[in-house]
């Protein structure tokens, strides 16, 4: 597609059988994009759904919404309906918005201020997650503005494992080399990383924004091997990028958040029931990470300890954290900084 003519931004949405999800995605964007013209497109990708998925999208182009919408013959698999969005967009950039997900009001507009100040690679949004109702779930600390990095390690210590979540992620689709065998990725239900890594190592900048513009809605999937999925998988993927001359600096640094954050505190969940996922995680990490000393200061408490004592360490750390926000939230009031760019504070956090 000649650029002259290129969208700045596709939002990609890839669906299946959630048509009420998709409905309440589909009323938070359309009224963002209308009335900006052709910077942004928007392209549902719908995986052959068995439920009124067709009819929610038919409902906004009717009233006016200029969605381009797809819908597979056949059940692909999720990782193949990803890389179907990814070759369909027509879009410089490229975000691929989970149909569960919320981009808040102005989201849109605010995205496309960062993307048409310079060239990058990934642009990562400051996301929050909510159970229920996603205004009332917005944490306390939030804060404006975004930062650019010329240093990919300094930008992935920012994004870190949420580099993995294609909702919090806009890649620059010119920048991805398809060369590493996209395909090759499918099957490790993080496909995504195929392109938000190459964009990521290929460009001169990324960026962060440090304002919520995402609400990710909490426990609406599981039943996944999580330990195999963020621990083996991710690593067979980083690996073709270091064989490729990427530092690993870039994925310890990764592997490092997991084994602090994300794995401790989704093992502790599983484990309470509050998320369905395979007990994968012993053999799966041990392997991986027996020489890292995060491993067996936060996740092999997490497996071992009894499952409520385990709980109570994640809940203690979540505390932690939150209390750490609303004084860094504190500090940035007293240095002129606005901790609370428009809308009212509410309580909750995602990790």
């Amino acid at each position: 597609m000649d650029n002259a003519v290129r969208p700045l931004l596709t939002l990609a949405i890839p669906t299946y059988n959630r048509a009420s999800c998709l409905d309440e995605c589909l009323a938070h964007i359309c009224p963002q994009v209308d009335g900006i013209g052709k910077d942004v497109e928007i392209l549902v990708s719908d995986n052959n759904s068995p439920d009124e998925t067709g009819g929610v999208v038919d409902k906004y182009i009717s009233a006016g919404a200029a969605i381009r919408y797809v819908k597979n013959e056949e059940n692909m698999g999720p990782d193949r309906n990803f890389l179907q969005c990814f070759r369909m967009a027509q879009g410089k950039y490229l975000l691929i918005l989970g149909d569960d997900d919320i981009l808040l009001e102005g989201s849109v507009k605010k995205i496309l201020g960062v993307l048409e100040k310079d060239d990058y690679g990934v642009v990562h949004l400051a996301s929050y997650g909510f159970a229920g109702d996603y205004r009332r779930e917005m944490p306390l600390a939030r804060f404006g503005g975004h930062e650019v990095y010329d240093d990919v390690k300094k930008f992935t210590a920012k994004a870190h494992y949420f580099l993995t979540f294609t909702s919090s992620n806009v890649v620059n689709r010119l920048l991805v080399d398809e060369s590493i065998g996209l395909d090759g990725f499918c099957g490790t239900n993080l496909v995504q990383l195929g392109w938000t890594f190459s964009a990521m190592l290929r460009a001169k900048k990324n960026a962060v924004v440090k304002e919520y513009l995402l609400a990710a809605r909490l426990y609406n999937s599981g039943g996944y091997g999580i330990c195999e999925i963020f621990g083996r998988n991710l690593n067979r993927i980083a690996r073709t990028f270091m064989d490729g001359g990427a530092d690993e600096k870039c994925f310890d640094i990764i592997n490092k958040k997991l084994l602090s954050g994300f794995f401790p505190a989704n093992i502790a969940r599983a484990r309470m029931g509050v998320i369905s996922a395979r007990n994968d995680c012993p053999k799966t990490l041990y392997p991986l990470y027996r020489g890292y000393l995060r491993f067996w200061l936060f996740t092999v408490p997490a497996m071992v300890l009894p499952r409520r004592a385990a709980w109570f360490l994640y809940s203690l750390a979540m505390r932690s954290r939150t209390y750490a926000r609303l004084i860094k939230s504190f500090f940035a009031g007293l240095s002129g900084r606005k901790p609370f760019p428009g809308g009212k504070p509410g309580g909750g956090r995602r990790l």
